[in-house]
């Protein structure tokens, strides 16, 4: 969860945090980690870089107060209760 606004640059001279931000969430997914993200109160921006790094559309979710906050996280919790292993 997150507004977005990166303000951390973890590796110097590998690009803006937006940037490694991207590329981080494309190296999870690369690995085929699910990636669930929650925009809390974010900017236009913020928004944006959320649903980039969200596995899918589903797996996004933009929330403006607490009820959606809750609302978001139940549902996540929900994606998640139902996952299964198998070989």
């Amino acid at each position: 969860m997150t507004d977005g606004a990166f303000n951390y640059y973890g590796h110097r001279g590998q690009g803006n945090s937006d940037q490694q931000a991207r590329a981080l969430c494309d190296e999870m997914k690369g690995k085929e980690i699910a990636i669930y993200s929650v925009a809390f109160r974010a900017p236009s921006a913020g928004k944006q870089l959320m649903q980039y790094c969200a596995t899918t559309p589903a797996f996004y979710f933009d929330a403006n107060d607490g009820t959606e906050l809750k609302r978001a996280y139940k549902e996540i919790a929900l994606y998640l209760s139902d996952l299964r292993l198998s070989q």
